[in-house]
């Protein structure tokens, strides 16, 4: 009995041999840091670039979703849903750039949770004017300007072909955003 469970060991052990010698990934995060190749300028302003997107998608999706339940407003209930709209054959896409990249859909900013914090507070045509004017006229301003900055420089054919699918749609909904709710403006200048 204990000659068979050592012929066992031993030939278990054989067969293990193999795939001992074979060449290993490396696993440790240190020795595969060294190992990686810096970012160029441009890798890494295309990366920024779509986190910046993903997280102001993210929450005009979250402040939109608000908007359909706490307006009043025909316009602002028809423009958030736009933005929805928009947002569910945009994010996927956007999913499929970041993850091309090991990167994931990045977590709203301080910024943003501070402006659905003040929304989720409010309702009727004070929420409007803060939907509208945070949400939808200062994030699609700053959104243009970003995606027309990459449109220029960006070097990944993939990621520039995404950008001039998506600026109509962002110019669009940032000239109906003044037409929903014509008093809104962009006073007080708020980063988002």
């Amino acid at each position: 009995m204990r000659t068979a469970v050592v012929a066992l060991g031993a030939a278990a052990l054989l067969a293990a041999l193999p795939a001992l010698a074979q060449p290993r990934a490396n696993l440790y995060a240190a020795a595969a840091a060294a190992e990686a190749k810096p970012l160029s300028q441009p890798q890494r302003m295309e990366r920024r670039f779509l986190q910046i997107a993903a997280a102001n998608l993210r929450f005009r999706a979250e402040a939109s979703r608000l908007a359909a339940t706490r307006s009043n407003n025909p316009a602002v209930k028809d423009l958030a849903n736009a933005l929805l709209a928009r947002q569910q054959t945009a994010q996927p896409e956007l999913l499929r750039l970041l993850h091309a990249r090991g990167m994931a859909m990045p977590i709203p900013t301080n910024e943003h949770g501070k402006v659905l914090k003040d929304l989720a507070k409010l309702n009727g045509a004070k929420f409007d004017r803060l939907y509208v004017e945070e949400v939808v006229l200062r994030s699609h301003q700053a959104d243009i300007g970003n995606y027309e900055k990459v449109a220029l420089q960006a070097q990944d054919p993939v990621l520039k072909a995404w950008v001039d699918r998506q600026l109509p749609a962002l110019r669009v909904h940032h000239a109906k955003a003044g037409k929903a709710l014509p008093s809104a403006s962009l006073r007080g200048q708020r980063a988002v």
